[in-house]
């Protein structure tokens, strides 16, 4: 159960209702090269008063990058 902090309403967050929210920040060209990012939250609204309940900071996913080494499949290898 989640509690609204400004109407008291307590209720059962569903996922049909959960969006992702960020931080307000920078924003434009210049932030392209920062390595700044805003961050993350789980975030429902409360059905009652409609105000925004932030249930957690949500993490960055991580991707594992392998790179693989090329094959050069038109050599043929010679039997000795």
């Amino acid at each position: 159960m989640i509690k609204c902090k400004v109407c008291g309403c307590e209720f059962t967050p569903v996922i049909d209702k959960h969006y992702i929210a960020r931080d307000n920040g920078e924003s434009g060209l210049t932030t392209a090269f920062k390595h700044t990012e805003g961050n993350l939250y789980d975030t429902f609204d409360c059905p009652a008063c409609g105000c925004q309940i932030i249930a957690q900071e949500r993490k960055r996913v991580y991707i594992d990058v392998c790179i693989a080494e090329e094959v050069d499949d038109d050599v043929e290898e010679s039997d000795d």
